[in-house]
């Protein structure tokens, strides 16, 4: 049994570690664009296109099961374990943590696409963009609708900045204090954010509430199906070992 966690996320992080801790042949691959992993187990880094494909990695390294421990939004990544899986017959497993639900102080504006959030930002004049990389197009149009955009990302954008638009370098896990902070600094009211779920960028969620500014939230998107699918570590690791055939309490 030869294990290939695909992560980038901290949960993938943690499933592979548990994994080789408890015995399982086990390779951890990341993408590496925002962050090196040093692991007990092999790690692979720079995604697959390196040694042909996802599809000829696991011929190559005689993979048996996959588990897809992806950002919720990566969904090229999500979508290519899923077909492969399927083609080789192999067992996968998807673990992409619960995602956030609505409180009742949240004011979520739920959107799939930019096009939607466009047309809203006449109504605002300060907004935090939280939501990973944008496209040059979209940025442009929203420099012309709104008077100050801060846009937050751990890598350097890779677009131009119209003279309205301030980056802020940072990465994750961010505190409450420091959110609410930024809102008042900058007056922002209004925060757009992808539905990522987990606690390392809940605390803008929170604070846009207690703010009570709108969130404009996009929706996690469709994904293909894979054979298993879980929101917790511990169900992946349950069912690894009966893959296993281990009677092991975990």
């Amino acid at each position: 049994m030869k294990v290939l966690v695909i992560g980038g996320t901290a949960d993938g992080r943690y499933l592979a570690t548990e994994l080789h801790e408890l015995g399982f042949n086990v390779t951890y691959s990341i993408a590496g664009i925002v962050r090196q992993t040093n692991l007990a187990c092999p790690v692979i880094s720079g995604g697959f296109t390196q040694f042909g494909g996802l599809a000829q990695y696991v011929i190559d390294n005689n993979i048996t099961h996959l588990v897809d421990v992806t950002h919720p939004f990566a969904q090229t990544m999500s979508n290519t374990i899923a077909e492969v899986s399927a083609g080789f017959s192999l067992p996968s497993i998807r673990f992409h943590r619960k995602q956030w639900s609505q409180k009742e102080n949240d004011q979520w504006i739920e959107v799939t696409h930019w096009d939607e959030v466009i047309q809203k930002m006449a109504n605002h004049r300060s907004v935090f963009i939280t939501s990973g990389q944008i496209s040059q197009t979209v940025i442009d149009k929203i420099a012309t609708k709104v008077e100050n955009i801060f846009i937050r990302t751990a890598m350097p954008l890779k677009i131009n900045l119209p003279d309205n638009v301030t980056w802020i370098k940072a990465i994750g896990p961010f505190q409450l204090t420091n959110e609410q902070q930024l809102i008042k600094q900058y007056q922002i009211d209004a925060i757009i954010s992808k539905n990522s779920g987990g606690d390392a960028t809940y605390a803008k969620i929170q604070a846009a509430a207690d703010a009570g500014i709108p969130v404009y939230q996009f929706k996690r998107p469709q994904l293909l199906p894979t054979l298993y699918q879980f929101e917790d570590a511990v169900s992946c690791l349950k069912l690894l070992f009966c893959f296993k055939g281990a009677t092991s309490e975990i």
